[in-house]
């Protein structure tokens, strides 16, 4: 099975998606190879496309996938086409949540099946009315993408710069060699 494991492909799992802090998955934990991509049964899903929820332990972590992923089976992923925009399928996941969990069974955690997510009600909207929404909620949900990736390239240069700066091994900009400015 090591075959499998840290290649190019991310894999996401619901552990991902609860550690996101805003409704977009920028990396995963875990990678796969070619062979273990080839195993997964979902593929490679399309980045900025992909709703993903988490179907157990727990279910409903929800987020739109902004890098090409594969999922395991603790993930249901919504594959948006040219009509359903990720901005409304979000959406609609959140506020199905109730019905969502309703169709869930198990007997250690609750699990939705994914014949059972299917069941789901969805009410699609006439094209206008869809376009109207993503015109409106589309760009929010691009803009939370961008400073969520921002602000983590931020704290990736904090948490690099900063131990340099403590240590003395940098000095801060407009100091000189004596710590003055």
């Amino acid at each position: 099975m090591r075959e499998f494991w840290d290649g190019p492909h991310a894999f996401a799992t619901p552990k991902d998606l609860s550690l996101t802090s805003a409704p977009v998955l920028l990396d995963t934990a875990r990678r796969v190879t070619e062979a273990g991509l080839a195993k997964i049964g979902s593929g490679l899903l399309p980045k900025g496309m992909t709703v993903l929820m988490s179907s157990r332990a727990p279910i409903g972590y929800l987020a739109v996938a902004q890098l090409p992923v594969a999922v395991n089976q603790g993930i249901a992923a919504i594959v948006c086409d040219r009509y359903l925009k990720p901005s409304f399928v979000l959406n609609w996941a959140r506020q199905s949540m109730g019905e969502i969990e309703s169709r869930a069974g198990g007997t250690t955690f609750a699990e939705i099946s994914k014949s059972k997510f299917r069941e789901v009600p969805c009410l699609i909207p006439t094209r206008e009315v869809h376009d109207a929404f993503d015109d409106a909620a589309g760009p929010c949900y691009r803009l939370i993408a961008a400073n969520t990736a921002e602000a983590r390239t931020l704290a990736e240069f904090r948490d690099a710069l900063l131990p340099k700066l403590v240590s003395g091994e940098m000095l801060p900009l407009g100091a000189d060699s004596n710590g003055g400015p």
